[in-house]
């Protein structure tokens, strides 16, 4: 057979039927199934039932006839992945994934770092997986609602959830929302990741997706394409391709942290649609772990669907659960250690007062942990001294952070480091918080070593600090409840003076990079908590002007053009005064919509009273405009492209100028 367009997808039994049998091409194949990974085009086969060829690699799936009569063994798509490899790496580079949101990432660098203790939480997993596992025509829930308060274990349980199901083939995609963690707080590359982790479960359907994308690739991005239609290209339509091969074992997809996610309108919008499309077609064979806090916009959705079923782990989280993980916590901090070897200490009654002392929360059974064990260094004191201390601490976590943070506050730039952290747009390195408030790097480690309990401070410069749980960031961010802690938003500013003098070096560090991508986003931060009824910013940025106006910024963007874009006009104006080139063509734009910034205010700066008499004039193109002021000094250069009228309408307005 010569070699045609479409996909790769082969199913032919090894042994052929009897001449003259009757083939029932409704009825499953039986017998085990044997795949092999095949990585070249198909150019020759002898014969094929139902195939459809093309160029995509793919699997081919063989079955025997050995098995019983009626036995159905070989579903594709039912059991451990045959083709573990990569998607083709135009897909991947056309999605753009984010490569550490699911349950395979590294968990001491990519928070939540949770994973449940052996042997415990294994009712609740337990009830997750029947609920997965039930049979389509059962008419179980499509999504399962995992909530809790902080700290019950919601993220450990997803973890192990989504290990399970990945070990037995279940699994069609995970994501793990963690707050202030750039791309993965946020909702826009949800579908690319999804779609990305997909193509990798169910190869069969990743040139269907790759096909997609090149048709449509206004698809793969949210701002030129809603969440719910990106879902349904990208997501369902390829798992709808599939889904006689799912009959008998939908997918599931499990999505932590769902609280966390800043885009609550996209979330409630996502959640509305999949409702409503699960209604519609109640045995779609997909499936939604959702595991969250009970938060306003999720309740509202979850709590009274007939497409949801509640589980709460709260009611699921027990003292014998607490104590056996306290156990198996406590012996392996002790290896090692010059401590009793006869189990004698801490004996039963201690064990005792810590698990009721813990409150079943397992985030705060952690971090007990670690102070409990934390360096005698600190103050002095072994673990058996230290325990009657810890079981007067209070179980909460604002008194617990007070705790640890209180005895650094003598340490040099302790605050001016922990407000980094808390204002970062994405976890930072001991390097790169270093760099940015231009300090060494031994004096960042000094402070970070005191507190490890909170937040998890890796063995190198080069990786990124996390916090241990989001609860810390809420406590820094609250002037009410961090106190002398607050990382107060002016501090911006502090953050904007380092990323400034770094974006515009000709390093190629990670804190450039970092520089690059969020140094305007600091500068926007901090000019929100200044006084709006300023006229210009010209004397508020002094000192850090010169650099901003040599650095360029994300997608090669001057300061001139990211404030244009943002339609910060007293900024544009600051910048303008600073010298910043208004001939500057700005990136990124259209072909022919390039324009500059002197065309949108003139050969001069006008005064914005001057502006009342200006008139439009529409030209015979349909896509340009010219302006004409009736008594300006001069006419405004034109024409110009229409989509630039706003933008030159309010340059006028910003620019500061003498009538």
């Amino acid at each position: 057979m010569s070699r045609k367009s479409g996909l790769t997808v082969i199913h032919a039994p090894i042994q052929a039927a009897d001449e003259g049998e009757e083939r029932n091409q409704n009825s499953a194949p039986s017998g085990p199934t044997i795949y092999h990974q095949y990585y070249a085009p198909v150019n020759h086969i002898g014969q094929a039932n139902n195939a459809h060829f093309g160029v995509n690699n793919g699997w081919i799936g063989q079955t025997s006839r050995s098995s019983p009569a009626g036995h159905w063994s070989g579903v594709p798509g039912w059991g451990p992945s045959p083709y573990l490899g990569a998607p083709p790496s135009a897909l991947f580079s056309s999605l753009n994934p984010i490569l550490d949101a699911s349950h395979t990432r590294n968990l001491s660098i990519s928070p939540p770092n949770s994973k449940c203790f052996a042997g415990t939480r294994q009712r609740v997993i337990g009830i997750v997986l029947s609920w997965a596992y039930a049979d389509l025509h059962q008419e179980v829930p499509h999504i399962l609602w995992l909530y809790g308060y902080a700290g019950c274990g919601k993220s450990a349980i997803s973890q192990a959830v989504a290990e399970q199901l990945a070990r037995e083939g279940r699994l069609a995609a995970s994501f793990f929302f963690f707050r202030s963690t750039g791309d993965r707080s946020k909702i826009t590359r949800l579908v690319n990741t999804l779609a990305h982790q997909l193509s990798r479960a169910r190869p069969e359907i990743a040139p269907l997706i790759e096909n997609i994308a090149r048709e449509d690739p206004g698809l793969l991005s949210a701002s030129t394409s809603s969440l719910v239609v990106q879902f349904q290209h990208l997501v369902l339509c390829p798992i709808a391709a599939i889904r006689d091969s799912l009959c008998h074992g939908p997918v599931v997809i499990v999505l932590d942290g769902v609280d966390e996610c800043e885009d609550k309108e996209e979330v409630v919008a996502l959640i509305e649609n999949l409702i409503a499309f699960f209604n519609e077609d109640p045995l779609f064979p997909l499936r939604f772990v959702i595991a969250s806090r009970v938060e306003d916009h999720l309740h509202r959705e979850l709590h009274t669907s007939n497409q949801v079923q509640l589980l709460d782990l709260v009611g699921h989280t027990s003292d014998e659960d607490i104590k056996a993980a306290l156990e198996v916590s406590i012996a392996k901090e002790m290896r090692g250690r010059a401590m009793p070897s006869d189990a004698s200490w801490p004996d039963w009654w201690d064990k005792h007062r810590l698990v009721e002392h813990i409150g079943r929360s397992y985030i705060f059974m952690t971090t007990i942990i670690k102070l409990l064990f934390a360096p005698s260094t600190k103050d002095g004191l072994t673990p058996i001294e230290r325990l009657p201390h810890i079981l007067e601490l209070k179980p909460n976590f604002d008194d617990l952070y007070r705790e640890i943070l209180e005895p650094c506050m003598h340490f040099p730039f302790f605050l001016d480091i922990l407000t980094t952290i808390a204002l970062a747009f994405k976890p930072l390195s001991i390097v790169q918080i270093a760099e940015l408030l231009d300090i060494g790097t031994f004096k960042v480690t000094n402070v970070l070593i005191n507190l490890h309990a909170i937040m998890q401070v890796p063995g190198d410069d080069w990786s990124p600090v996390t916090l241990w749980h989001t609860s810390l960031h809420d406590f820094l961010t609250s002037e009410r409840r961090g106190g002398p802690f607050f990382a107060d938003p002016k501090n911006h500013k502090m953050i904007v003076r380092g990323a400034i003098r770094i974006a515009a070096s000709s390093s190629l560090s990670e804190s450039h990079r970092y520089a690059r991508n969020y140094g305007m986003n600091h500068l926007f931060q901090y000019l929100q908590t200044v006084d709006q009824n300023l006229t210009c910013y010209d004397g508020l940025l002094e000192g850090i002007m010169p650099d901003l106006v040599k650095a360029t910024f994300q997608n090669n963007q001057t300061a001139l053009e990211v404030a244009c874009r943002a339609k910060e006009w007293k900024l544009v104006s600051a910048l303008v005064n600073a010298g910043a080139n208004p001939d500057t063509r700005f990136q990124g734009s259209e072909e022919g919509s390039h324009f500059m910034l002197r065309a949108t205010m003139g050969p001069r700066k006008w005064s914005t009273s001057c502006w009342i008499r200006v008139r439009i004039q529409t030209l015979s193109h349909p896509n340009h405009v010219s302006l004409t002021g009736a008594s300006m000094l001069s006419p405004l250069p034109g024409p110009l492209p229409r989509e630039m009228l706003t933008w030159s309408t309010d340059c006028l307005h910003a620019v500061q100028t003498p009538t």
